[in-house]
């Protein structure tokens, strides 16, 4: 069963898109075998599976590529670990 976290966020705002980054690969270290992908707006998913796609930053998650879930926030690595566990099981 491999999961995989996807981070979103707007191409234009580099401070954001620093923050997913850096978030995907704190997650990563703490979680083993949790696949990670950055994506910006123009990502097809975010339409996809969210009512609010503009809203960024979104952490989406998925397993064996099927959507699991998702959700708008900014988190500190902690909390972003935790929800991130949570959801793979």
């Amino acid at each position: 069963m491999a999961h995989k976290l996807v981070g979103f966020a707007h191409s234009s705002n580099s401070l954001n898109t620093e923050y997913i980054k850096s978030q995907l690969s704190a997650i990563s270290n703490e979680i083993e075998g949790l696949v990670t992908e950055f994506a910006n707006e123009n990502d097809l998913r975010l339409a996809m599976y969210c009512e609010k796609a503009n809203r960024l930053p979104c952490l989406m998650l998925f397993k064996n590529n099927t959507y699991k879930t998702h959700v708008h926030a900014k988190f500190s690595n902690e909390k972003a670990i935790e929800w991130t566990r949570v959801h793979v099981g």
